[in-house]
């Protein structure tokens, strides 16, 4: 069965080699790139910290620099070695398992192109070359659906796009000239070339009008999201990069097999127990989207980017706590709000510009960064958060509720089943001292955030 499956995503049997050399090496460069473009995020710090499980919350101190420089060393000798040695194939894995370790240390960091390249890493090096094409062909054509799906829904096409519409029109000229209709058809026009292109992927026919047109997508995306457009970040545009590159050689060098009948996979009886548990990793990583509408799979692993139908955060402070924080911390704090006196944090904007990386879109996550502001500044029931829903598909409709106080933010946060709880800081008992954030302490030092 699986065998069957495979073939219709095989490459050439001739090419696949050097295909899956050059993509492992790929695959570790831009790793290393990318994390090198968002190094506040992965530095050992005592910026808040919120571990992906429960049980690391207590213990998740000693996952800091180790980590950080064995993937450093292990990518230069993956990249120096390839695949071909056994050490460059070890030190390949070792580099994917540091990367999960600090995520598992931080959600932050789980960013998309993060868990698609320790995801990429385990297949090339767990599979032979021919099955290792097939899976990688398959889990980018579960990338561009899953994500063109995220796109198709109410939410999107009454934003018009957000970022990526307005940034495109922004770069070339045009954000005076089109309109909320026309905004909405290049929405709806962009979410279903992307389910196109995904489409396009898993037939050898296909697959040639296909990935060309994947690369012409990722240029636009560039353009839509660089200096002359949204402005992001350079891992944003980093990664789509890595994309056109890792396209060309995932579809461009690896070829297509003959029509020829090939030697076909070797059959399910003659797995070993590694390439077994390679299958069931990337697998588990294709089929895992599915259960995102039933709150089970966070958003970035169901590949939501670009999307503006997942649930939000607000997060406010009572007007005469600003003073407490630090001068460059208070540009992120809006002015109050007339009817209640609260002042909204832009903590979005202050992650940006802390991480060079967005903030990780669930909101178990925001609400752990929520608790350690309220136990750093020591504001008990003077912190609200607003809490909204994913946007209704169809009607784009959300439900709105508001929680008060430490005490009921804590309660919260038992609803989860992942942890949402942030990291204590070892040296000072109680708060949570933030490095990287800017200071939400009573002290004048200051740190720079970032947002989107």
């Amino acid at each position: 069965m699986w065998s069957r499956i495979a073939r219709d995503f095989e490459g050439d049997p001739r090419r696949s080699d050097l295909a899956v050399a050059l993509l492992a090496r790929l695959a570790c460069v831009s790793l290393f790139v990318l994390v090198a473009a968002t190094w506040p995020l992965w530095s050992p710090d005592k910026s808040p910290r919120v571990p992906l499980v429960g049980f690391l919350a207590g213990i998740s101190g000693w996952l800091g620099g180790w980590p950080l420089a064995a993937f450093g060393l292990s990518a230069v000798a993956a990249t120096i070695c390839g695949l071909r040695l056994r050490i460059g194939r070890w030190s390949l894995v070792t580099a994917a398992v540091a990367v999960s370790l600090l995520v598992l240390a931080d959600q932050q960091r789980l960013q998309p192109w993060a868990y698609q390249l320790i995801v990429l890493s385990i297949v090339l090096v767990g599979l032979p070359a021919r099955e290792a094409i097939a899976l990688a062909r398959l889990l980018v054509a579960s990338i561009y659906f899953f994500s063109a799906l995220s796109k198709l829904d109410r939410s999107f096409f009454d934003s018009g796009g957000g970022q990526v519409v307005d940034g495109l029109l922004c770069s070339l000229g045009l954000a005076a000239n089109i309109g909320v209709r026309g905004r909405m058809l290049l929405a709806g026009g962009f979410a279903m070339g992307e389910l196109l292109i995904a489409a396009g992927l898993c037939w050898r026919r296909t697959r040639r009008f296909a990935w060309p047109a994947s690369i012409v997508m990722h240029l636009l995306l560039l353009l839509a999201l660089g200096p002359w457009g949204a402005d992001n970040k350079p891992g944003v545009l980093i990664w789509n990069v890595y994309f056109i590159l890792q396209n060309v050689v995932l579809f461009g060098v690896a070829g297509e097999r003959p029509v020829v009948a090939a030697e076909p996979l070797p059959d399910d009886q003659q797995l070993t127990r590694m390439r077994w548990l390679v299958r069931c990793l990337a697998t588990f990583v294709i089929a895992f989207p599915l259960t995102e509408p039933l709150g089970i799979c966070d958003v970035w692993p169901a590949w939501a980017v670009y999307a503006t139908g997942p649930e939000r955060m607000r997060l406010f402070i009572e007007s005469a706590d600003r003073e407490k924080l630090a001068a460059a911390t208070r540009e992120y704090v809006e002015p109050p709000r007339f009817e209640d006196d609260l002042c909204l944090v832009r903590i979005d904007r202050l992650s940006l510009d802390a991480f060079n990386a967005p903030l990780y879109p669930q909101n178990r996550f925001r609400l752990g960064l929520a608790l350690a502001i309220a136990e750093n500044l020591d504001l008990e029931d003077r912190i609200v958060v607003e809490v909204e829903t994913a946007a209704d598909r169809l009607t784009g409709s959300r439900a709105t509720r508001q929680i008060r106080g430490r005490a009921a933010i804590v309660a919260e946060l038992q609803r989860y089943w992942l942890n949402g709880t942030p990291r204590p800081n070892r040296d000072k008992p109680g708060p949570i001292v933030p490095a990287k954030w800017p200071s939400f302490s009573l002290s004048n030092a200051t740190a720079t955030f970032d947002g989107r």
